[in-house]
């Protein structure tokens, strides 16, 4: 059962994946390389966001890169934990459906980052279930 759900992840996750670099092509007319390369680094880093604290750097819509420290884990920051998502308040189509959120750590609120303006994941500290020993994981 469980080596079933693990493969129906893995497919969600490559269909994600195919998803958003075919959105990328058609929207903002980007080579086939290049999207997948940027969807597979937006996979990773929201699969990451889900673990744990993520230090990322994404292009801003001004042109402005912004080193975030951000996470979509439970347990890690009592405001996020306490977050109740008011679907009436909620916006659907303002937003791009590359755009993703993430409750930015430093800011104690919800911000959300393009799929195609990510640059690279910094470094993750995966929420253990020992609190005493988080696991860190580095990236360049």
């Amino acid at each position: 059962m469980n080596k079933k759900n693990n493969q129906e992840e893995k497919n969600l996750m490559n269909r994600w994946v195919f998803d958003h670099a075919y959105a990328m092509i058609e929207e903002f007319n980007m080579n086939r390389s290049e999207a997948f390369r940027r969807a597979h680094l937006a996979r990773e880093l929201v699969e990451a966001l889900g673990q744990g604290i993520v230090v990322f750097e994404y292009e801003k819509k001004d042109g402005t890169l912004r080193l975030a420290r951000g996470t979509l884990c439970k347990g890690i920051s009592e405001k996020y934990d306490a977050y109740e998502y008011k679907t009436d308040s909620h916006e659907k189509d303002k937003y791009s459906k590359l755009d993703i959120p993430y409750w930015d750590l430093d800011k104690e609120a919800f911000r959300n980052f393009s799929v195609v303006n990510v640059k690279r994941i910094v470094e993750v500290v995966i929420k253990s279930k020992n609190q005493n020993s988080p696991d860190l994981i580095e990236f360049v």
